[in-house]
């Protein structure tokens, strides 16, 4: 495929495998699939498109992601947003009909003035903090604030949630939270409010704590095909048979034979120990491959993986092809992904730049164009530059 410097490959037969996974261990269960942050940099629009109708609802971060997925034809599906809102932004919840978190009551106020505004109704999701230390009304003042929410004209209390900050690393730490949660939920019975939706399991909590799958799930990196840290490294195991979705590609353009003790980009912090072929290609930070793989990461080139060698580059990298027959300028190169049956996953690339894989997928550029790709063939390409030329 012939995309230019850099592209992402974007498999949406695996998407749609992936939510088939899921679906399978959900059962009856609701399903909210995170589209943040572009659908963890896969394309808003095209996952909207892709999964609008087949899931119950998308969470995403603010009322903008919202509207992007109203303005991509998300017109059914429950959209809500999971980060507080600010207060002039309420009523584009009203615009678009997005669904908010409450975590304060003073915005719960506002929202409620503004539906009786509008003569409007607005369901809305009470987050509870049982431990993540970040937002939501702390459990112990929980069974009051819902009340008072609940008691707000114009809102009706769709649902009660409490999110995990460590359900792959803590087990014990997140059954803690789910009991405090349940005990919530007790309290609440018992005080006659009920018939909301209750909900805890991201991707990691679904995978580790099944007593916390409730009415909805909150699937995020499994539907992208990727696992938590804990079953990449193989010290957990799961029935799942993910794909991954993404795959990241560039290209060798410049061929250098450098003899040894030559430095090699910024800083001069490597130095050829022998005399070496280098490959320039056509990734760096601002496309975001991290500067972080300085001198530590891997990339596939002629079916061989090479080493990155020199400092990452803004807008290129080098790879030490010494080892590696017939390199040739024009080559595709695999950041991540797979190419004759050896693949760099997401996870191996997130731990050689030491950070998460949710950081690595989430950091590709807008300037890299999405390739979306179905039974083999090419169905769309996105290009962001091509659009900010067009003025869109």
């Amino acid at each position: 495929m012939n995309f230019g410097r850099i592209w992402a490959e974007i498999n949406l037969d695996a998407l749609h495998h992936n939510l088939e996974q899921v679906k399978r261990l959900a059962g009856r269960r609701k399903l909210m699939v995170a589209v943040k942050a572009d659908a963890y940099g896969h394309g808003l629009h095209e996952i909207g498109e892709e999964l609008g109708g087949k899931v119950d609802a998308f969470g995403v971060a603010s009322v903008e992601e919202g509207k992007a997925l109203r303005d991509a034809g998300v017109k059914d599906t429950t959209i809500i947003v999971l980060s507080p809102v600010p207060y002039d932004c309420i009523p584009d919840l009203f615009a678009d009909r997005l669904v908010p978190s409450v975590t304060e009551l003073e915005f719960a106020r506002r929202v409620s003035a503004e539906a009786a505004r509008r003569n409007l109704g607005v369901p809305v999701h009470v987050e509870v903090d049982t431990g993540m230390g970040r937002t939501g009304v702390s459990a112990e003042s929980a069974l009051s604030f819902i009340r008072d929410v609940a008691g707000l004209p114009g809102l009706t209390l769709a649902g009660v949630f409490t999110h995990f900050p460590s359900a792959d690393s803590d087990i014990r730490f997140t059954e803690s939270q789910l009991a405090a949660y349940r005990a919530l939920l007790s309290r609440l019975e018992a005080a006659g409010i009920k018939g909301f939706l209750r909900h805890a399991a991201n991707t990691a909590g679904i995978l580790n704590v099944f007593e916390s799958h409730l009415d909805m799930l909150r699937p995020g990196l499994v539907i992208y095909g990727i696992l938590p840290e804990s079953y990449a490294s193989g010290r957990r195991h799961t029935d799942l048979d993910l794909k991954p979705v993404m795959s990241l590609r560039s290209r060798v353009v410049n061929l250098r034979d450098l003899p040894a003790g030559h430095s090699v980009s910024y800083e001069r912090h490597y130095f050829t120990s022998r005399p070496s072929r280098i490959a320039v290609i056509t990734a760096g930070y601002g496309d975001g491959y991290p500067y972080a793989l300085t001198n530590a990461g891997k990339a596939i080139v002629r079916g061989r993986r090479a080493s990155i060698v020199g400092n990452v580059c803004m807008d290129l990298s080098m790879l030490d092809v010494t080892d590696v027959p017939d390199v040739a300028i024009g080559d595709p190169v695999t950041l991540f992904g797979t190419e004759n049956g050896d693949t760099i996953t997401v996870n191996e690339l997130a731990s050689w730049a030491e950070t998460i894989p949710y950081d690595i997928i989430c950091r590709v550029s807008p300037r890299v164009p999405r390739v979306y790709i179905r039974q083999g063939r090419v169905t769309k390409v996105r290009n962001m530059l091509n659009s900010y030329a067009k003025g869109q």
